[in-house]
Formats: C-alpha cells, sequence, structure tokens
C-alpha cells in the first residue's frame, strides 16, 4: 500500500507547523545541540577515508578531490537527481524497494515513531518510514542536495493527491557529517548508500539505524566479479544513455574501498554502538549495517 505524507516544517527544538504546500527546510543547526565526541565520528572518518581514496577514479573522474569532498558530492546528487530514480528501479529490477523495505523493519521503526533518513535523495526510505510510523509519528528526510529534496517535495505532493495524508514530514537540508538535530530525538532512523553519519548521537537509548549499501564483496570473488560486471557493464552504460556515465563511474573503485561488512560491525562499536550486525542482501551484492544504541527502548 502506497501511503502519502503531510509536509511540516519544525524548529529544531521540535515544534511543528502544518504547511499547506511542502517546502524545502534549510535548517541550521540547533543552537542547544552538545558538543560532538570525537568516537561518534568514527564509522564517518572511515567511508570518508575510503570514498576520498577513490580520487581520480574511473575515467580520471575527480569526484572527490581533497579539499573539494562536500562540494563534488553535492554537484555529483544535484546532476544525477533527474534520473536517479528511474536508473534506481531500472538497474535493480525494481527490488531496491524490497531491500528498502528490509531496512526500514529492522531499523525498528513503528507507529508514533519519531524516524529520520539522512541522505534520502528523493525520498524513498523516507515514504517507507512514514508508512511504518503511521498518523501518530512523523519523518525527517535530510539530504545536502537541492535538487534531490525538490523531487522528493514532488513526489509527497502525488503521494497525497492520491492516499492523502499519512504522517507529519519535514524535508532538511543539511550536512550528514554534522546532523541538525538535538541528541536522543529519534526512536528509528535509516540511511541508504552512505556511512558519513553521525546518528549514535541523535538516537534515542535502544534505538537502532539501518544502514543500506552496496557491499564490499572483495572476500568473495565469485560476488566481487558478478558485481564488478554489474556495475562496469550495466549501470554505467545505463547512465550513459540518460547522460549521467561519469557521475557513476566512480562507484566500482569507491565501493572497493569501503569497509566490509565485518568491518563495518566494528566501527558502529567503536563509535559507541552496542550491538551491530551487517547482513548481505542480494547474494552479497548489497548490505545493510543494523546498529542499536546502549539503553533501554523507551
Amino acid at each position: 500500500m502506497h501511503a502519502a505524507v503531510s509536509k511540516t516544517i519544525s524548529s529544531p527544538t521540535g515544534a511543528a507547523k502544518a504547511q499547506s504546500r511542502p517546502s524545502v527546510h534549510n535548517r541550521q543547526q540547533s543552537s542547544r545541540r552538545t558538543r560532538q565526541q570525537p568516537l561518534h565520528n568514527v564509522v564517518s572518518q572511515a567511508a570518508r577515508n575510503a570514498t576520498n581514496s577513490a580520487n581520480n577514479g574511473a575515467n580520471g573522474s575527480d569526484f572527490f578531490a581533497s579539499g573539494k569532498e562536500g562540494t563534488e558530492r553535492q554537484r555529483l546528487f544535484n546532476t544525477i537527481a533527474p534520473v536517479y530514480d528511474q536508473l534506481n528501479d531500472q538497474l535493480s529490477l525494481g527490488l531496491h524497494r524490497v531491500w528498502k523495505r528490509m531496512a526500514v523493519k529492522w531499523s525498528g521503526a513503528a507507529p508514533g515513531s519519531r524516524a529520520l533518513d539522512v541522505c534520502c535523495g528523493s525520498g524513498d526510505l523516507a515514504f517507507r518510514l512514514a508508512e511504518a510510523v503511521g498518523h501518530s509519528g512523523s519523518v525527517v528526510g535530510l539530504d545536502f542536495s537541492a535538487n534531490m529534496l525538490t523531487d522528493a517535495e514532488r513526489r509527497q505532493q502525488q503521494r497525497e493527491q492520491l492516499a492523502g495524508r499519512t504522517c507529519r514530514m519535514e524535508w532538511v537540508q543539511g550536512d550528514a557529517m554534522e546532523l541538525p538535530f538535538d541528541d536522543c530525538s529519534f526512536d528509528a532512523a535509516t540511511m541508504g548508500y552512505g556511512l558519513r553519519n553521525e546518528l549514535h548521537r541523535v538516537l534515542r537509548p535502544g534505538c537502532s539505524v539501518a544502514v543500506l549499501d552496496f557491499n564490499n564483496a572483495a572476500d568473495n570473488p565469485a560476488v566481487d566479479a558478478a558485481q564488478a560486471f554489474f556495475l562496469e557493464q550495466l549501470v554505467v552504460p545505463a547512465a550513459r544513455s540518460m547522460g549521467v556515465a561519469e557521475e557513476y563511474e566512480y562507484l566500482r573503485p569507491s565501493i572497493q574501498r569501503f569497509p566490509g561488512g565485518p568491518d563495518q560491525e566494528a566501527l558502529a562499536r567503536q563509535a559507541g554502538f552496542a550491538r551491530a550486525v551487517h547482513y548481505p542482501i542480494a547474494f552479497g551484492l548489497m548490505g545493510c549495517l543494523v546498529a542499536t544504541k546502549q539503553g533501554d527502548k523507551q
């Protein structure tokens, strides 16, 4: 069942004001936010190092040149926004919807929850969180790409026209490395295709984050070869047909340098999570890291 979401714009302290028409809200960091502890950035730094090591990768593309990482990532996602959903559907044969529903389930999002989707893109995971939290819950989608958020707004409006409102939803333009939210302010979180986050801080005790991404299958030659074929022979040519090949050529070298499942589990625990499990998906081509914060869930 496809559920629509209504749009709200909330203050950093959580007060919400309903809006008749959704709009992207570029929120500043909360003045009440506590200082981030170094350990909370361990996973972020590892992922950033892995991504930066793909500099001058396929065909010499300089997507993440030193000192320009944020700007270049933002440019990349603004560029691919118009074809992002279409490519996801074509290249995964629609299976990305199944993987995202699995991630939402693993996040523990439930009726009445306040849920967060980081690097929300065009809103796929956020809309599935909305279905999980229902009328009594709320969802925040954060991304640094204005074009992606504009697309998410458009999709939200379409869903509202078809099925009405389901829960409060807020779109926030911001940095996943510096989340503009108070400590312990979310009951569940998801993140698709990225591990650059400080989600430990903003999750409430006992709550979980599910991070969906391509899996580094270097320890399994057969899966690694299949993933290479998929990316180099299917993904890039399909992206080329839509004029965005260059923006997808970085994926293979980036994945090869990304932490594998066991390393992600170790990094999550080092970042302060009490439990962390990495689940291979789609025969190991994809993976989902599920990390739970210490404490009892309220």
